[in-house]
Protein backbone atom coordinates (compact mmCIF):
# COMPACT_ATOMS: atom_id res chain seq x y z
CA UNK A 1 0.00 0.00 0.00
CA UNK A 2 2.98 2.37 0.69
CA UNK A 3 4.25 1.98 -2.81
CA UNK A 4 0.79 2.84 -4.43
CA UNK A 5 0.04 5.55 -1.95
CA UNK A 6 3.85 6.72 -3.13
CA UNK A 7 2.50 6.14 -6.84
CA UNK A 8 -0.21 8.38 -6.85
CA UNK A 9 1.57 10.88 -4.92
CA UNK A 10 4.49 11.00 -7.82
CA UNK A 11 1.76 11.30 -10.46
CA UNK A 12 0.18 14.28 -8.14
CA UNK A 13 2.83 15.86 -8.50
CA UNK A 14 3.83 15.70 -11.93
CA UNK A 15 0.59 17.23 -12.90
CA UNK A 16 0.91 20.08 -9.63
CA UNK A 17 4.53 21.17 -9.92
CA UNK A 18 4.03 23.35 -12.74
CA UNK A 19 0.46 24.89 -11.71
CA UNK A 20 2.16 27.52 -9.58
CA UNK A 21 3.85 28.82 -12.38
CA UNK A 22 2.17 27.77 -15.57
CA UNK A 23 0.26 30.80 -16.34
CA UNK A 24 2.78 33.57 -16.14
CA UNK A 25 4.83 30.97 -18.35
CA UNK A 26 1.72 30.16 -20.84
CA UNK A 27 1.26 33.87 -21.35
CA UNK A 28 4.00 34.49 -23.19
CA UNK A 29 3.36 31.53 -25.50
CA UNK A 30 2.22 31.96 -29.14
CA UNK A 31 -1.74 32.44 -29.35
CA UNK A 32 -2.02 32.97 -25.34
CA UNK A 33 -4.94 34.88 -23.64
CA UNK A 34 -6.26 34.50 -20.04
CA UNK A 35 -9.41 32.33 -21.54
CA UNK A 36 -6.50 29.84 -23.52
CA UNK A 37 -4.36 29.89 -20.69
CA UNK A 38 -7.17 28.81 -17.94
CA UNK A 39 -7.74 25.88 -20.72
CA UNK A 40 -3.62 24.86 -20.62
CA UNK A 41 -4.32 24.72 -16.99
CA UNK A 42 -7.11 22.47 -16.58
CA UNK A 43 -6.94 20.62 -19.93
CA UNK A 44 -5.22 17.71 -18.61
CA UNK A 45 -8.42 17.50 -16.22
CA UNK A 46 -10.52 17.24 -19.67
CA UNK A 47 -8.89 13.84 -20.75
CA UNK A 48 -9.25 12.65 -16.93
CA UNK A 49 -12.96 13.31 -17.48
CA UNK A 50 -13.67 11.29 -20.35
CA UNK A 51 -11.23 8.47 -19.40
CA UNK A 52 -11.25 7.81 -15.54
CA UNK A 53 -14.19 5.15 -16.02
CA UNK A 54 -12.96 3.18 -19.22
CA UNK A 55 -9.30 2.54 -17.93
CA UNK A 56 -11.17 2.03 -14.41
CA UNK A 57 -13.24 -0.63 -16.36
CA UNK A 58 -10.15 -1.90 -18.02
CA UNK A 59 -8.51 -2.87 -14.86
CA UNK A 60 -11.47 -4.37 -13.78
CA UNK A 61 -11.34 -6.73 -17.50
CA UNK A 62 -6.98 -6.59 -17.81
CA UNK A 63 -4.07 -6.90 -15.49
CA UNK A 64 -3.78 -3.62 -13.84
CA UNK A 65 -0.63 -3.54 -13.32
CA UNK A 66 -0.34 -3.39 -17.31
CA UNK A 67 -3.20 -0.66 -17.42
CA UNK A 68 -1.03 1.09 -14.62
CA UNK A 69 1.94 1.18 -16.89
CA UNK A 70 0.00 2.31 -20.02
CA UNK A 71 -1.28 5.56 -18.22
CA UNK A 72 2.02 6.66 -16.84
CA UNK A 73 3.27 6.68 -20.11
CA UNK A 74 0.83 8.92 -21.35
CA UNK A 75 1.91 11.23 -18.82
CA UNK A 76 5.48 11.00 -19.68
CA UNK A 77 4.67 11.31 -23.18
CA UNK A 78 2.12 14.16 -22.75
CA UNK A 79 5.18 15.94 -20.36
CA UNK A 80 7.63 15.77 -23.20
CA UNK A 81 4.94 17.32 -25.48
CA UNK A 82 4.58 20.27 -23.42
CA UNK A 83 8.42 20.54 -22.83
CA UNK A 84 9.24 21.79 -25.99
CA UNK A 85 5.55 23.57 -27.21
CA UNK A 86 6.19 26.73 -28.47
CA UNK A 87 2.81 27.54 -28.89
CA UNK A 88 -0.40 27.59 -26.30
CA UNK A 89 -2.10 24.92 -28.76
CA UNK A 90 0.64 22.63 -28.31
CA UNK A 91 0.98 23.20 -24.70
CA UNK A 92 -3.16 22.43 -24.34
CA UNK A 93 -2.50 19.03 -26.41
CA UNK A 94 0.61 18.28 -24.12
CA UNK A 95 -1.47 18.80 -20.69
CA UNK A 96 -4.19 16.79 -22.38
CA UNK A 97 -1.67 13.45 -23.41
CA UNK A 98 -0.75 14.65 -19.95
CA UNK A 99 -4.18 13.35 -18.17
CA UNK A 100 -4.96 10.97 -20.61
CA UNK A 101 -3.23 8.59 -18.34
CA UNK A 102 -6.37 8.32 -16.48
CA UNK A 103 -5.40 5.79 -13.66
CA UNK A 104 -6.24 7.62 -10.35
CA UNK A 105 -9.17 5.28 -9.89
CA UNK A 106 -7.69 2.12 -10.61
CA UNK A 107 -5.04 3.05 -8.40
CA UNK A 108 -7.29 3.50 -5.43
CA UNK A 109 -9.51 0.33 -6.32
CA UNK A 110 -6.08 -1.42 -6.63
CA UNK A 111 -5.64 -0.15 -2.63
CA UNK A 112 -9.27 -1.06 -1.77
CA UNK A 113 -8.45 -4.70 -2.90
CA UNK A 114 -5.21 -5.03 -1.37
CA UNK A 115 -6.18 -3.46 2.50
CA UNK A 116 -9.07 -5.15 4.96
CA UNK A 117 -11.98 -3.58 6.14
CA UNK A 118 -10.92 -2.36 9.29
CA UNK A 119 -7.50 -0.15 8.34
CA UNK A 120 -9.07 0.53 4.25
CA UNK A 121 -9.79 3.92 5.84
CA UNK A 122 -6.63 4.85 7.53
CA UNK A 123 -4.71 3.45 4.26
CA UNK A 124 -7.07 6.00 2.40
CA UNK A 125 -6.07 8.99 4.71
CA UNK A 126 -2.65 8.13 4.66
CA UNK A 127 -2.82 8.08 0.53
CA UNK A 128 -4.41 11.49 0.70
CA UNK A 129 -1.84 12.85 3.12
CA UNK A 130 1.07 12.11 0.71
CA UNK A 131 -1.72 13.97 -2.23
CA UNK A 132 -1.85 16.70 -0.04
CA UNK A 133 2.24 16.53 0.52
CA UNK A 134 2.87 16.32 -2.96
CA UNK A 135 0.15 19.31 -3.75
CA UNK A 136 2.53 20.85 -0.53
CA UNK A 137 5.84 20.17 -2.58
CA UNK A 138 4.75 21.55 -5.59
CA UNK A 139 4.29 24.67 -4.38
CA UNK A 140 7.82 25.16 -3.00
CA UNK A 141 9.78 23.11 -6.45
CA UNK A 142 7.47 24.93 -9.10
CA UNK A 143 8.05 28.19 -8.43
CA UNK A 144 11.80 27.43 -7.77
CA UNK A 145 12.45 25.55 -10.74
CA UNK A 146 10.30 27.30 -13.03
CA UNK A 147 11.66 30.55 -12.21
CA UNK A 148 15.37 29.81 -12.14
CA UNK A 149 15.86 27.22 -14.90
CA UNK A 150 12.74 27.37 -16.47
CA UNK A 151 9.27 25.68 -16.66
CA UNK A 152 10.22 23.32 -19.51
CA UNK A 153 12.49 21.48 -16.65
CA UNK A 154 9.30 21.28 -14.64
CA UNK A 155 7.64 19.10 -17.49
CA UNK A 156 10.89 17.06 -18.23
CA UNK A 157 11.10 16.51 -14.23
CA UNK A 158 7.31 15.11 -14.80
CA UNK A 159 8.49 12.59 -17.29
CA UNK A 160 11.12 11.70 -15.00
CA UNK A 161 9.12 10.85 -12.29
CA UNK A 162 6.49 9.30 -14.71
CA UNK A 163 9.41 6.66 -15.69
CA UNK A 164 9.99 6.52 -12.24
CA UNK A 165 6.85 5.39 -11.48
CA UNK A 166 6.74 2.88 -14.33
CA UNK A 167 9.81 1.24 -12.34
CA UNK A 168 7.72 1.37 -9.10
CA UNK A 169 4.82 -0.77 -10.75
CA UNK A 170 7.02 -3.04 -12.34
CA UNK A 171 9.79 -3.96 -9.42
CA UNK A 172 7.19 -3.27 -6.17
CA UNK A 173 3.22 -3.30 -6.45
CA UNK A 174 2.33 -7.10 -6.08
CA UNK A 175 -0.89 -8.58 -7.78
CA UNK A 176 -4.50 -7.41 -6.96
CA UNK A 177 -6.21 -10.14 -5.04
CA UNK A 178 -9.19 -12.15 -6.01
CA UNK A 179 -11.98 -10.54 -5.34
CA UNK A 180 -16.34 -11.87 -5.54
CA UNK A 181 -19.22 -9.87 -5.57
CA UNK A 182 -22.47 -11.40 -4.33
CA UNK A 183 -24.38 -8.07 -4.27
CA UNK A 184 -24.04 -6.95 -8.48
CA UNK A 185 -26.11 -4.28 -9.57
CA UNK A 186 -26.32 -3.66 -13.31
CA UNK A 187 -27.01 -0.12 -12.99
CA UNK A 188 -24.68 0.27 -10.26
CA UNK A 189 -23.16 3.80 -11.99
CA UNK A 190 -27.57 5.10 -11.63
CA UNK A 191 -27.18 4.19 -7.96
CA UNK A 192 -24.10 6.09 -7.31
CA UNK A 193 -25.58 9.29 -8.96
CA UNK A 194 -28.69 9.12 -7.45
CA UNK A 195 -27.10 8.62 -3.77
CA UNK A 196 -27.43 11.73 -1.76
CA UNK A 197 -24.48 11.26 0.77
CA UNK A 198 -22.00 10.08 -2.37
CA UNK A 199 -23.61 13.40 -4.28
CA UNK A 200 -22.59 15.95 -1.06
CA UNK A 201 -18.86 14.04 -1.22
CA UNK A 202 -18.79 14.28 -5.29
CA UNK A 203 -19.71 17.83 -5.05
CA UNK A 204 -17.42 18.70 -2.47
CA UNK A 205 -14.64 17.25 -4.29
CA UNK A 206 -15.65 19.11 -7.52
CA UNK A 207 -15.12 22.55 -5.34
CA UNK A 208 -12.34 21.99 -3.67
CA UNK A 209 -10.31 20.93 -6.70
CA UNK A 210 -11.97 23.34 -9.21
CA UNK A 211 -11.00 26.38 -6.72
CA UNK A 212 -7.68 25.06 -6.69
CA UNK A 213 -7.16 25.57 -10.40
CA UNK A 214 -8.87 29.00 -9.47
CA UNK A 215 -6.00 29.38 -7.11
CA UNK A 216 -3.42 28.83 -9.00
CA UNK A 217 -4.41 30.76 -12.39
CA UNK A 218 -5.41 33.96 -10.10
CA UNK A 219 -2.33 34.19 -7.86
CA UNK A 220 0.40 34.72 -10.03
CA UNK A 221 -1.58 36.75 -11.90
CA UNK A 222 -2.84 38.97 -9.59
CA UNK A 223 -0.10 38.85 -7.15
CA UNK A 224 2.61 39.86 -10.07
CA UNK A 225 0.15 42.43 -12.02
CA UNK A 226 -1.97 44.06 -9.19
CA UNK A 227 0.32 43.99 -6.21
CA UNK A 228 3.40 44.40 -8.57
CA UNK A 229 5.66 41.69 -7.37
CA UNK A 230 8.02 39.48 -9.29
CA UNK A 231 7.79 36.27 -10.26
CA UNK A 232 10.59 35.46 -8.21
CA UNK A 233 8.74 36.78 -5.08
CA UNK A 234 6.30 34.22 -5.23
CA UNK A 235 7.61 31.90 -3.05
CA UNK A 236 6.71 34.85 -0.64
CA UNK A 237 3.27 33.27 -0.31
CA UNK A 238 3.39 30.02 -1.37
CA UNK A 239 6.08 29.22 1.69
CA UNK A 240 3.63 30.54 4.12
CA UNK A 241 0.57 28.68 2.56
CA UNK A 242 2.69 25.59 2.52
CA UNK A 243 3.20 25.93 6.43
CA UNK A 244 -0.38 26.51 7.04
CA UNK A 245 -1.51 23.54 4.75
CA UNK A 246 1.06 21.02 6.54
CA UNK A 247 -0.98 21.52 9.68
CA UNK A 248 -4.19 21.19 8.06
CA UNK A 249 -2.76 18.11 6.77
CA UNK A 250 -2.80 15.68 10.10
CA UNK A 251 -5.70 17.78 11.63
CA UNK A 252 -8.18 16.67 9.47
CA UNK A 253 -7.44 12.79 9.30
CA UNK A 254 -7.55 12.64 13.33
CA UNK A 255 -10.47 14.78 13.84
CA UNK A 256 -12.72 12.92 10.61
CA UNK A 257 -11.20 9.13 11.57
CA UNK A 258 -9.84 8.98 14.76
CA UNK A 259 -12.13 11.35 16.64
CA UNK A 260 -15.23 10.77 14.33
CA UNK A 261 -15.89 14.00 13.04
CA UNK A 262 -15.72 13.59 9.29
CA UNK A 263 -18.37 16.23 8.51
CA UNK A 264 -17.09 18.60 10.54
CA UNK A 265 -14.10 18.27 8.70
CA UNK A 266 -15.91 18.71 5.59
CA UNK A 267 -17.82 21.75 6.46
CA UNK A 268 -14.82 23.58 7.86
CA UNK A 269 -13.30 22.65 4.96
CA UNK A 270 -15.80 24.42 2.77
CA UNK A 271 -16.39 27.31 4.89
CA UNK A 272 -12.65 28.22 4.84
CA UNK A 273 -12.48 27.77 0.74
CA UNK A 274 -15.57 29.81 0.60
CA UNK A 275 -14.09 32.48 3.12
CA UNK A 276 -11.11 32.71 0.90
CA UNK A 277 -13.47 33.77 -1.60
CA UNK A 278 -14.78 36.63 0.34
CA UNK A 279 -11.22 37.76 0.66
CA UNK A 280 -10.15 37.31 -2.30
CA UNK A 281 -13.50 39.66 -3.21
CA UNK A 282 -12.66 42.58 -0.98
CA UNK A 283 -9.32 42.81 -2.77
CA UNK A 284 -6.62 44.21 -0.91
CA UNK A 285 -2.78 43.13 -0.19
CA UNK A 286 -3.81 41.99 3.20
CA UNK A 287 -7.19 39.95 2.34
CA UNK A 288 -5.70 38.70 -1.01
CA UNK A 289 -2.31 37.55 0.86
CA UNK A 290 -4.88 35.93 3.68
CA UNK A 291 -7.33 34.58 1.20
CA UNK A 292 -4.41 32.12 -0.11
CA UNK A 293 -3.67 31.00 3.48
CA UNK A 294 -7.39 29.97 4.38
CA UNK A 295 -7.77 28.07 1.38
CA UNK A 296 -4.61 26.15 1.38
CA UNK A 297 -5.68 25.40 5.16
CA UNK A 298 -9.39 24.59 3.47
CA UNK A 299 -7.88 22.57 0.50
CA UNK A 300 -5.19 20.33 3.05
CA UNK A 301 -7.76 19.72 5.35
CA UNK A 302 -10.36 18.26 3.03
CA UNK A 303 -7.71 16.38 0.95
CA UNK A 304 -6.47 12.84 3.32
CA UNK A 305 -10.27 12.32 4.23
CA UNK A 306 -11.98 12.95 1.10
CA UNK A 307 -12.00 9.78 -0.97
CA UNK A 308 -11.92 7.52 2.39
CA UNK A 309 -15.06 8.89 2.90
CA UNK A 310 -15.85 7.86 -0.77
CA UNK A 311 -14.64 4.72 -0.01
CA UNK A 312 -17.07 4.04 3.43
CA UNK A 313 -20.55 5.36 1.84
CA UNK A 314 -20.03 3.07 -1.20
CA UNK A 315 -21.13 -0.25 -1.19
CA UNK A 316 -18.48 -2.89 -1.72
CA UNK A 317 -19.85 -4.36 -5.41
CA UNK A 318 -20.14 -0.25 -5.95
CA UNK A 319 -16.33 0.65 -4.81
CA UNK A 320 -14.32 1.01 -8.10
CA UNK A 321 -16.87 2.63 -9.97
CA UNK A 322 -17.65 5.03 -6.60
CA UNK A 323 -14.03 6.18 -6.60
CA UNK A 324 -13.44 6.43 -10.51
CA UNK A 325 -17.36 8.89 -10.57
CA UNK A 326 -15.27 10.91 -7.86
CA UNK A 327 -12.19 11.43 -9.97
CA UNK A 328 -14.16 12.48 -12.65
CA UNK A 329 -16.04 14.91 -10.84
CA UNK A 330 -13.18 16.20 -9.34
CA UNK A 331 -11.51 16.41 -12.76
CA UNK A 332 -14.53 18.59 -14.46
CA UNK A 333 -14.26 20.69 -11.33
CA UNK A 334 -10.48 21.35 -12.13
CA UNK A 335 -11.46 21.81 -15.72
CA UNK A 336 -13.98 23.94 -15.39
CA UNK A 337 -12.15 26.30 -12.71
CA UNK A 338 -9.89 26.65 -14.97
CA UNK A 339 -11.69 27.73 -18.19
CA UNK A 340 -14.47 29.36 -16.61
CA UNK A 341 -12.21 31.90 -14.48
CA UNK A 342 -9.96 32.34 -17.36
CA UNK A 343 -12.82 33.31 -19.39
CA UNK A 344 -14.20 35.77 -16.74
CA UNK A 345 -10.76 36.90 -16.05
CA UNK A 346 -10.17 37.84 -19.90
CA UNK A 347 -13.71 39.25 -19.97
CA UNK A 348 -12.20 42.03 -16.98
CA UNK A 349 -15.36 40.02 -14.90
CA UNK A 350 -12.74 38.82 -12.43
CA UNK A 351 -15.44 40.10 -9.46
CA UNK A 352 -18.41 38.49 -11.16
CA UNK A 353 -16.60 35.53 -11.17
CA UNK A 354 -15.96 35.48 -7.51
CA UNK A 355 -19.55 36.25 -6.11
CA UNK A 356 -20.84 33.45 -7.98
CA UNK A 357 -18.37 30.82 -7.37
CA UNK A 358 -19.14 32.16 -3.30
CA UNK A 359 -22.67 31.57 -4.29
CA UNK A 360 -21.96 28.08 -4.55
CA UNK A 361 -19.73 28.00 -1.81
CA UNK A 362 -22.69 28.63 0.00
CA UNK A 363 -24.42 26.07 -1.46
CA UNK A 364 -21.67 23.65 -0.79
CA UNK A 365 -21.89 24.29 3.20
CA UNK A 366 -25.66 24.12 3.41
CA UNK A 367 -25.54 20.73 1.99
CA UNK A 368 -23.09 19.54 4.42
CA UNK A 369 -24.83 20.68 7.48
CA UNK A 370 -27.68 18.35 5.74
CA UNK A 371 -25.29 15.47 5.69
CA UNK A 372 -25.33 12.10 8.09
CA UNK A 373 -22.71 11.54 10.22
CA UNK A 374 -20.82 8.71 8.67
CA UNK A 375 -20.62 5.78 11.32
CA UNK A 376 -17.95 3.02 11.65
CA UNK A 377 -18.76 -0.09 10.20
CA UNK A 378 -18.93 -3.28 12.60
CA UNK A 379 -16.83 -5.93 10.32
CA UNK A 380 -16.96 -9.57 10.54
CA UNK A 381 -14.68 -12.30 8.48
CA UNK A 382 -16.15 -15.68 8.26
CA UNK A 383 -14.01 -18.47 7.33
CA UNK A 384 -16.84 -21.12 6.74
CA UNK A 385 -19.82 -20.27 4.68
CA UNK A 386 -22.04 -21.65 2.82
CA UNK A 387 -24.70 -20.12 -0.35
CA UNK A 388 -27.40 -20.40 1.81
CA UNK A 389 -25.35 -18.01 4.61
CA UNK A 390 -24.71 -15.65 1.17
CA UNK A 391 -28.62 -15.71 0.43
CA UNK A 392 -29.91 -14.72 3.94
CA UNK A 393 -27.21 -12.10 4.67
CA UNK A 394 -29.27 -10.22 1.64
CA UNK A 395 -32.08 -10.49 3.66
CA UNK A 396 -30.77 -8.98 7.06
CA UNK A 397 -31.49 -5.72 7.20
CA UNK A 398 -28.61 -4.76 9.15
CA UNK A 399 -25.60 -5.98 6.80
CA UNK A 400 -24.49 -2.70 4.73
CA UNK A 401 -23.05 -4.77 2.15
CA UNK A 402 -20.34 -8.27 1.83
CA UNK A 403 -17.95 -9.83 -0.44
CA UNK A 404 -15.35 -12.19 -0.88
CA UNK A 405 -11.49 -11.43 -0.55
CA UNK A 406 -9.41 -14.73 -0.80
CA UNK A 407 -11.30 -17.45 0.33
CA UNK A 408 -13.28 -15.11 3.43
CA UNK A 409 -16.30 -13.98 3.32
CA UNK A 410 -16.27 -9.72 4.29
CA UNK A 411 -19.50 -8.50 5.70
CA UNK A 412 -20.18 -5.09 6.97
CA UNK A 413 -22.83 -4.86 9.28
CA UNK A 414 -24.47 -0.99 10.20
CA UNK A 415 -23.62 -0.35 14.06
Amino acid sequence: MLYLSLLMAIRFLGLFIVMPVLALYAMHLKGANEFSVGIALGAYALSQIFLQIPFGKLADKYDRKLILIIGLSLLGLGSLVCAFSDSIYTLIFGRLLQGAGAIGGVIMAYIADLTDENNRAKVFARMGQFIALSFALSMILGPTIGTTWGVDKLFLLTFLLAIISIWLVIKKIPPAPKIVHHMQSSNSLKEILTHKELLKLFYSGFMQKGLMTVFFLLVPIIFTTKLGWAKTELWKVYIPALIVGFFALPLGAILAEKKGKGKLVFIISASAITLSLILFLIGTKVTIFSAVLIFFFGFNLLEPVLQSFVSKVAYAHQKATALSTSNTIQYLGIFLGGAVAGYFLNKGMLKEFLILAIIMGLIWIIGLIKMKEIKKFKIVEYDKFDKDFIEELKTEKNVYDFYEKDGKLIVRYIP
